[in-house]
């Protein structure tokens, strides 16, 4: 794996288009089935201001965000139904970076999808919803390259600026695993994986 280091303080796996096409391929399809049983949807912060994309989950938990505030919920909030379990080349996946990182007790328990389309970003925010803060973040990009940005432990910090394309996967365990991070543009017309355009963003979570 190869290591892309923050600041010389933190460190963040990096991986570089480690999916290949079909893989890739394999992983939109399973999103489109999750999608079928729990549509996407617009959330909004907690302000009542709708987020800059589109989201869904899959997995016995949903991450979730409406005017109650952010947190985790066993039902999808459009259908009022439990959501999609997690499709298995995800889960597969999953089990088998955690086990290359030395997580061999990791248990993927929710896969949130986020849609962006070009105009689509993500404010700087941590991962901070989940009761176990210590299991890795796994995220997996599809389509259209996104400039994603990644600080420190506090706001306020400086951030850097990472390309991820299509196929890249980001992992942040340990001393990354709480840094604040965020999307900041998407480039338009860099992928034609996706029909329509625009990013997925898958990002696995242990949430127990």
């Amino acid at each position: 794996m190869e290591f892309d280091l923050v600041f010389e303080v933190y460190f963040m796996i990096h991986l570089q288009q480690y999916l290949s096409l079909e893989q890739q391929n394999q992983v939109l399809q399973a999103c489109r089935e999750v999608a079928r049983i729990s549509p996407l949807y617009t959330p909004t912060m907690p302000s009542g201001k709708p987020f800059n994309c589109q989201q869904t989950s899959c997995g016995s938990y949903g991450w979730i965000s409406d005017r109650s505030g952010y947190r985790y919920s066993e039902i999808h909030p459009n259908t009022g139904k439990p959501f999609a379990p997690i499709p298995e080349a995800i889960y597969n996946l999953s089990k088998s970076l955690t086990t290359q990182i030395g997580e061999l007790d990791y248990i993927p328990q929710t896969c949130l999808i986020n849609y962006y389309k070009s105009s689509g970003r993500l404010g700087l925010h941590q991962d901070n919803s989940e009761k176990n803060l210590k299991p890795a973040i796994i995220s997996i990009s599809l389509g259209d390259d996104a400039v994603f940005l990644i600080g420190g432990t506090k706001r306020s910090d400086a951030t850097k600026e990472i390309l991820l394309k299509s196929g890249d996967i980001i992992i942040m365990n340990g001393e990354s695993r709480l840094l604040f991070h965020g999307v900041k543009k998407i480039i338009t017309g860099t992928s034609n994986l996706l029909r329509n355009g625009g990013r997925l963003n898958l990002t696995i979570r242990q949430v127990n």
